[in-house]
Order: C-alpha cells, then structure tokens, then sequence
C-alpha cells in the first residue's frame, strides 16, 4: 500500500512539473523600425471580449514609452493577425519574430 501511494504521489508530481514547464510565458519580438517594438507572446489574451478569437498576448511599444496592447491568432499558414485593442488590426509575417533586431534609436538626454 505504501510503496502504491509513493509511485502515485510521484506520478502526480511529475505531472504537475510538466504542467508548469507548459505555462512558462515565451516571447517573440519584430523590430517593426527604429521607433517600435512588436511583442508576441504564449500567455493567454487578457481580454474577455478578445480572447475567443484571438487567443494569445501581444503587444507595441514605442521608444517614448508608449504601448499599445492587442492579442493575436494564426491567420494563414505564414502570417498572423494582431487585433489591437482600440479596433484596428495588423497582419504580419510570423517569420518576421525571427529576424535579428535592428539598433534603436537613442537621443542624448542632456
């Protein structure tokens, strides 16, 4: 009975140890230009009326410290579709996440 509940006691931790390594968030970013970052994300859409259809995180984030949040989905077979929260929508290769990001541009703060 003992040796039972300890095969089912490590069963169960195992498993929650998978469950866990699946939720870590992973992030993707397109250096849209030298002024804007598009961030991609596994975590799940933060918005009720969003989430259905567009399952996944992301967002823009400027330079200046301007971000705009939307959530996006597969749209075909090479793109995807971020819808952005205020209503517009933006589909974007889904290799672009892959490429090396290009230098910032950074203005003296004196």
């Amino acid at each position: 009975m003992f040796k039972k509940s300890l095969v089912v006691l490590a069963l169960l931790q195992s498993s929650y140890s998978l469950a866990e390594e699946v939720k870590k968030p992973n992030y993707l970013y397109w250096q849209l230009n030298q002024h804007v970052v598009i961030i991609i994300s596994n975590i799940a859409c933060p918005f009720p009326q969003m989430k259905d259809e567009y399952p996944y995180a992301s967002s823009a984030s400027r330079v200046d410290g301007q971000k705009l949040a939307g959530c996006f989905r597969e749209y075909d077979k090479n793109n995807i579709e971020i819808s952005w929260y205020k209503g517009d929508k933006s589909v974007i290769p889904a290799n672009a996440f892959l490429q090396k990001p290009i230098q910032l541009e950074v203005k003296p703060t004196m």
